[in-house]
């Protein structure tokens, strides 16, 4: 071989390594642009409202980087294919820490294929709040709903690990400030004893005793089909005694379902889940309004032989909340159900509007925020908003509805 032909050799591998290298830059720096161009979006991958665009102020870069890291295009997909990589090579979750304060895990592996939503012990170990001063904040809002002669029921989505807790590995990151906060929130929840609440922990833990059946997916941070049927049973009975007769829960036997903390891991799971029908005899849907989706939804319903909750309700919750809705809208007439984050969606004057609109005032939030001490619906500007809205409105007992 001539010197020629060897010069030419390693000159030929190595502008094939620079076009490697440029295609793989053309793609890390251009791809999600290129998929924005053709519609790709962002979508809600971690159990949370995506970050909104920044206001201007001091804080702004801070805020600007959080939002363009949630609306990056390809995102869910970088995701995936770095869980695969992290799995397929080390056996092993990938890590999402970062320097400064103490990261806990997106996603907790338990035994038998289980898995526990990381924010859990982060809203626990971290807390913005207080349980005191989270409880005051219900409260009050309470007082404020009742006060304009309104009715007020509140209740709390417990956590996967409250009451399927069997699972859990047997030690993991934040596991003692998990179980101190909870002690904490629900001996102070029991001690209150606040009017208008609705308690769905001791149903949940008697009907997983009872069944056999776990009350929470495997793979997924929330609550089974039959629980989003039990959620549905204790609000109809706690508004009006009787009101679930003539209500048939039928089993539909068992199929495949994919799991929310899989995606968020980026390795989708999926579990034999057991499906269930909820009918109640004479309901049928009249009319759903959706001109505010995916803020808020409206349903009217008419019953030619179940009972209807006839006033009008405004039924505020978080995912659990929007998870259970077949179970729950076919006990009211007329049914509207905001999302517990509209105040930062929408803001608090928003919301306030659709309370004042309504008869009764629903309230769901997962115990993870109740831990945590915080949440939109509970903010000072939002228990403002809806005060003001109220003192303006006020309603009398024989009012239309």
């Amino acid at each position: 071989m001539d010197t020629a032909t060897l010069t030419r050799t390693p000159e030929k591998a190595s502008r094939r390594r620079r076009r490697v290298a440029a295609l793989a830059a053309f793609v890390f720096f251009f791809g999600p642009a290129v998929a924005f161009a053709a519609g790709d979006r962002a979508g809600e991958i971690e159990n949370r409202q995506l970050a909104a665009f920044p206001a201007l102020s001091r804080r702004f870069a801070a805020g600007f980087e959080a939002w363009a890291v949630d609306h990056l295009p390809l995102r869910g997909e970088a995701v995936r294919a770095h869980a695969l990589l992290s799995e397929g090579l080390f056996g092993e979750q990938p890590s999402y820490a970062t320097a400064g304060p103490r990261a806990y895990p997106r996603v907790i592996e338990g035994r038998d294929g289980w898995l526990y939503f990381g924010d859990d012990v982060a809203e626990a170990c971290r807390p913005a709040g207080t349980t005191a001063g989270i409880l005051d904040r219900v409260r009050r809002l309470g007082e404020i709903v009742r006060r304009s002669g309104r009715r007020f029921v509140f209740t709390v989505a417990p956590d996967k690990t409250t009451v399927s807790p069997d699972k859990l590995p047997d030690r993991f990151l934040g596991e003692g400030c998990l179980r101190g906060r909870k002690k904490e929130f629900w001996a102070a929840l029991d001690a209150a004893r606040p009017p208008g609440y609705l308690d769905l922990r001791a149903p949940l833990l008697r009907l997983q005793r009872d069944t056999g059946e776990p009350a929470y997916f495997r793979t997924d941070s929330h609550w089974s089909e039959r629980s989003a049927a039990l959620y549905g049973e204790e609000l109809a009975r706690v508004l009006r005694p009787g009101l679930s007769e003539d209500t048939r829960l039928t089993f539909l036997g068992r199929s495949p379902r994919e799991g929310d903390l899989g995606r968020l891991l980026g390795a989708p799971r999926q579990e034999d889940a057991a499906r269930w029908r909820l009918d109640r005899d004479g309901v049928r849907r009249v009319a759903q309004d959706d001109r505010d989706a995916p803020l808020a939804f409206r349903v009217t319903n008419a019953s030619a032989r179940a009972a209807l909750f006839r006033p009008r309700t405004l039924l505020i919750g978080d995912s659990f909340t929007r998870e259970s809705t077949p179970w729950i809208t076919p006990y009211f007439a007329d049914l509207t159900v905001l999302r517990s984050d509209a105040p930062a969606r929408a803001g608090p004057e928003r919301v306030a509007g659709y309370v004042r609109d309504a008869e009764v005032v629903v309230f769901e939030m997962v115990e993870r925020y109740w831990a945590g001490g915080h949440g939109e619906t509970l903010t000072d500007e939002t228990l403002a908003a809806v005060e003001k809205a109220l003192e303006a409105a006020p309603r009398r007992a024989g009012d239309p509805g």
